[in-house]
């Protein structure tokens, strides 16, 4: 047992190893912010670039890179997700090879929902909602549900404005006037993304909807 464990282990870190070196290679300086560079040897960024970007040590991602059995925290991890520019899915799979959980969504405090949900509440007999910087629900009244579409139908997961938008028919139907709505969600997506470029959620959520 001992002796599969430590082959799995090195097949693990062998993948790691690989991911890391296969997604560095893909990105250019110019979409990590950084200036192009003069002369590049090989294609993506330079492990140091990567390792400046996620703010760990050069000889450390080297050695992630080469495989070494070394330990990773999930803050290191997830700043190389950020340093990457994962998607949703790569980001959880890159924890995975480190050994880690699936990284958890933000929640809001614990005492803001029920906040929330009395402030959408005493909005009816109008239809009210409140969603976060990602676009998903946080709290909806009953007219809202009526009228547009019930969240808490959906998993957890594609509890989303957009999602809801551009993936449920019936809610479109009852839109007189969808398409100039769903431009605007668009749009407003679009500059809430930009402005966190790498969240792994919005990258989870435009990767799903293309």
């Amino acid at each position: 047992m001992a002796a599969m464990t430590t082959a799995n282990g090195q097949h693990r870190r062998a993948e790691l190893a690989a991911f890391l070196r296969s997604r560095r290679e893909r990105i250019t300086p110019e979409q990590a912010g950084l200036p192009p560079g003069s002369r590049r040897r090989t294609p993506g960024l330079r492990r140091e670039e990567v390792a400046q970007l996620s703010g760990v040590g050069v000889t450390w991602y080297t050695w992630l890179e080469q495989g070494r059995d070394i330990s990773a925290s999930s803050q290191v991890i997830d700043a190389l997700a950020r340093a990457l520019l994962l998607t949703g899915d790569q980001h959880r799979h890159l924890r995975e090879l480190a050994g880690l959980p699936s990284p958890e969504p933000a929640a809001p405090p614990a005492d803001m929902l029920p906040r929330l949900q009395r402030l959408v509440d005493a909005a009816a007999p109008s239809p009210a909602s409140v969603y976060d910087e990602h676009f998903d629900y946080l709290a909806w009244n009953q007219p809202y549900a009526q009228v547009r579409h019930d969240p808490g139908t959906l998993p957890a997961s594609r509890r989303n404005m957009l999602w809801m938008m551009f993936t449920d028919p019936a809610n479109r139907a009852r839109m007189v006037r969808w398409e100039p709505a769903a431009r605007a969600v668009l749009s407003k997506f679009r500059a809430a993304a930009g402005r966190r470029h790498g969240d792994p959620r919005f990258a989870e959520l435009t990767e799903a909807l293309t």
